[in-house]
């Protein structure tokens, strides 16, 4: 019997150890093959500003506009004011999370300049700070413990830096929390501030599990927050008078697969069945402004996550909110106006049957900027997803829209187009038709957003860990990239003249 119970201790102590070395720091770039693949691929660029006024608005609970979530902004714009790399000289440098693997989705930059962000491992979502230059870690906090990188996310993956400097984020403890980088004798850390509990009025609206997707401050301070079986709700700043109600329309349930959008008119919420205006009333009541059911299809396409739409929201200035179907055939880029929810346009991108999107589109001006990521369902599978980049614009009456143009040559699986408006780009993550079929190679991308133009592509890495699986391309404050890769982090630069 002892030497069983001794048996025991020793394996335990084993696993121990096996689970602090696989949690442990690489501290490594991330390790790529040696392939015989273009490097660079174009000329780097020149900057061709976007001149048109793109409407902006700063939201008065968080960080500046293109500095406070993944998607930049509370319109979730996917767009930036300043310049990212043109591709001159460029230099190229990664840092690997965790030994198996993990993906540094998001990235943003706090009023110190530290990065701040989040990782997604196979045993769960920690919270990391960063100093940009070397990519070295500061600072981290597991958020949720063993959440498999896959489908169906949640538990802390979104997070949005509020005005203050503080981390704003939902736990799978059914929570809101508040998180600080301070420092004490040199060392940064972090601090949770603020937890407020959810799981209460969370059941009063029933549909269990609770998996919280996402959360955001409205205008006036009241956190709203969704969850993937298709609750919405609010609560105050201070934790109190909270509502909250499940999306059951006609007695069928309807999920929710993406982030929310917030304005000034309202909350913004697109479900499996339709695209959603809420706000709080006087009274603390949760109040449907609008619902406006689309094209969701037969079934689920090919590439997607879930059955219905793949976007996020996009608010395009006061005026529109803009998301994609899931319809039979051509997938359409719809637009609504904000204030009652009026069908601005129903507009077909891709070939029939051969296109979905899967990111959030991408707003500058009254622009918008679809990927196709149709047939894609990595992220070990060698990417065989269709080819699709397209710019849709809103007529400047509002009385519809139209294609400016449409690049199908352009392949880009998983990552979200991010604009620059200071030099006319548009950076996506992709591979390249003359590599081998079965490889993994990967470039940061560059498109010339007035005409659909490639303009260059960087080789970043070969191997299934540089695949961004989703993960976020962010533009740093200076100008250099950052792509969250299966295998970590990538960052993107430009060298010297």
């Amino acid at each position: 019997m002892k030497t069983v119970i001794t048996l025991f201790i020793l394996l335990l102590g084993l696993c121990a150890l096996g689970w602090t070395y696989l949690e442990s720091d690489p501290a490594r770039p991330t390790p790529s093959g040696v392939i015989d693949v273009p490097a660079y691929i174009g000329v780097p660029a020149s900057a061709n500003p976007v001149t048109e006024a793109s409407n902006r608005f700063q939201h008065p609970f968080l960080a500046p506009a293109g500095l406070n979530s993944m998607h930049n902004d509370a319109a979730q714009s996917d767009s930036y004011t300043w310049a990212g790399p043109l591709g001159i000289n460029p230099k190229i440098s990664t840092l690997q999370f965790h030994r198996l693997l993990g993906s540094c989705v998001a990235q943003t930059f706090n009023s110190s300049g530290q990065m701040i962000g989040t990782c997604v491992t196979p045993f769960g979502v920690t919270l990391v700070a960063r100093d940009p230059e070397t990519l070295e870690i500061l600072a981290r906090q597991v958020i949720t413990r063993w959440l498999p990188i896959g489908q169906k996310f949640s538990g802390g993956v979104y997070f949005h830096l509020d005005s203050q400097d503080r981390v704003l984020l939902a736990t799978n403890d059914m929570a809101i929390q508040l998180w600080e980088l301070t420092q004490e004798s040199g060392d940064y850390q972090w601090s949770l501030q603020e937890s407020i509990p959810l799981a209460n009025l969370l059941d009063s609206a029933g549909t269990r599990p609770h998996r919280i997707i996402d959360v955001v401050p409205d205008w006036q301070g009241n956190y709203w927050f969704v969850t993937r079986a298709g609750v919405v709700g609010l609560v105050g700043a201070d934790g109190e008078d909270g509502a909250a109600v499940s999306l059951n329309i006609d007695g069928e349930q309807e999920g929710v697969d993406n982030a929310l959008a917030v304005g000034e008119k309202g909350v913004f919420v697109v479900s499996s069945h339709a695209m959603y205006s809420f706000r709080r009333s006087d009274e603390g009541e949760l109040v449907t402004q609008w619902r406006q059911a689309y094209d969701r299809g037969s079934a689920a396409k090919e590439g997607t996550m879930g059955f219905g739409s793949g976007t996020t929201p996009t608010l395009v200035g006061r005026d529109y909110v803009a998301i994609t179907d899931n319809a039979d055939g051509r997938v359409n880029i719809m637009v609504y106006d904000q204030d009652d929810g009026t069908v601005v346009c129903k507009h077909g991108i891709f070939p029939a049957d051969k296109g979905t999107t899967e990111n959030s589109l991408a707003s500058v001006g009254r622009s918008l900027i679809a990927e196709n990521n149709f047939g894609y369902y990595g992220p070990r599978n060698v990417p065989t997803s269709e080819p699709g980049l397209a710019r849709v614009d809103i007529l400047a009456d509002g009385s519809g829209c139209e294609t400016v143009w449409e690049n199908l040559a352009i392949t880009s699986p998983s990552a979200v187009p991010k604009v620059s408006e200071a030099n006319g780009l548009i950076y996506l993550y992709t591979r390249d038709e003359s590599n081998p079929a079965d490889l993994h190679a990967w470039y940061f991308t560059a498109v010339n957003v007035h005409t659909g133009t490639l303009v260059y592509k960087l080789l970043t890495g070969t191997g299934w860990l540089f695949n961004n699986h989703y993960g976020s391309i962010s533009i740093g404050p200076d100008g250099t990239a950052y792509v969250g890769i299966m295998g970590g982090l990538v960052k993107i630069s430009d060298g010297a003249f």
